[in-house]
């Protein structure tokens, strides 16, 4: 079973198939490639399913443009006369599309949040004030089901990312369950955010309690936060909350990060996919804020401060390579 957060194997056949028509693509690539294909019949199953999608392009027409030469349609269709590898990355851009849609029928019916009682959705957050008096604060596409009952009160963070400032009562303990882990708190304020390979944890108030099933819990004061994943806790650090939590003002802000990293983390905020295209520029450094609110002025803005290029799709795609030579 797929677990939350984690690339779908559509996702996967999509990104393979955009990095094997680059000019840069090694025979590393196509070694790993050829292994992640024959590793299950359903990997190459949805790589052929790309190449139909792909073929099946030249068959959709350009509609005819209005009198005055514009186009309201705005349909994202490539011409005849396009050529070479600016046209397969748009031809691209369609497809990834249309498999976007193939997802929704297979996996749409049951998406994570279905039983979310609070979700928001990209670049949104809200503040939820709970039965018992006490605050969610959501950050971008997260999802919260809420389950208070006369002797607990139980929070399950689906996807993304929550600050808590939770009430007193010391009648019924305040839990948040997250993938496989549990977090109780103490009288306190924290945060809970689901990453694509583990549930952070950082406490900004008093404690709370982190446990996973078989492993004692670990106790974290303000100032501190952990990560767990596969069932695991990791170890108890001191963190920049500011830094960490920056979302709340408004910004991110980053030190030193790998683009790569900035890149992941800036997706969370903006519909369609950010794909990298050349590996090498994922470990250039990042430092600076940037607005949540307008995830294409920080895009601009990387792309002036470092050695790279960005070649947008409207809001399907963004890709990012180094900047050529010369």
């Amino acid at each position: 079973m797929r677990k939350a957060g984690e690339p779908s194997v559509k996702d996967v056949a999509a990104e393979w198939f955009v990095r094997l028509r680059h000019d840069a693509i090694s025979d590393g690539d196509r070694a790993a490639f050829a292994a992640w294909r024959d590793a299950d019949p359903a990997h190459a199953e949805a790589y052929r399913e790309m190449e139909r999608l792909w073929a099946g392009l030249d068959q959709i027409e350009r509609p005819a443009p209005s009198q005055d030469g514009s186009d309201h349609a705005r349909v994202a269709v490539i011409g005849q006369a396009q050529r070479g590898r600016r046209r397969a990355l748009q031809r691209f851009a369609i497809a990834a599309s249309v498999a976007a849609l193939a997802c929704v029928g297979a996996y749409g019916l049951a998406p994570p949040d279905l039983f979310a009682d609070h979700r928001t959705g990209f670049g949104e957050q809200r503040e939820i004030v709970l039965e018992d008096g006490s605050t969610a604060h959501l950050n971008t596409a997260s999802a919260l089901a809420v389950d208070f009952t006369a002797g607990s009160r139980r929070v399950v963070l689906q996807a993304g990312e929550a600050y808590f400032e939770v009430a007193t009562d010391r009648e019924r303990p305040f839990i948040v369950e997250a993938d496989d882990g549990r977090i109780e708190a103490l009288g306190t304020a924290f945060s809970v955010k689901r990453a694509d390979d583990a549930v952070e944890v950082i406490v900004t108030e008093s404690k709370v309690a982190v446990s996973v099933p078989g492993e004692a819990a670990k106790r974290l004061a303000a100032g501190q936060g952990i990560r767990f994943s596969d069932g695991r806790l990791g170890e108890v650090v001191n963190v920049d909350a500011a830094t960490a939590l920056a979302w709340r003002r408004g910004r991110m802000v980053f030190d030193n990060r790998p683009l790569g990293e900035v890149l992941v983390e800036l997706a969370r905020y903006r519909q369609g996919r950010i794909l990298v295209l050349d590996s090498a520029v994922e470990s250039l450094p990042v430092t600076g804020s940037f607005s949540i609110a307008d995830t294409d002025a920080t895009l601009d803005t990387i792309e002036r401060i470092l050695p790279v290029r960005l070649r947008r799709f409207g809001d399907l795609l963004v890709l990012v390579d180094a900047e050529p030579a010369g």
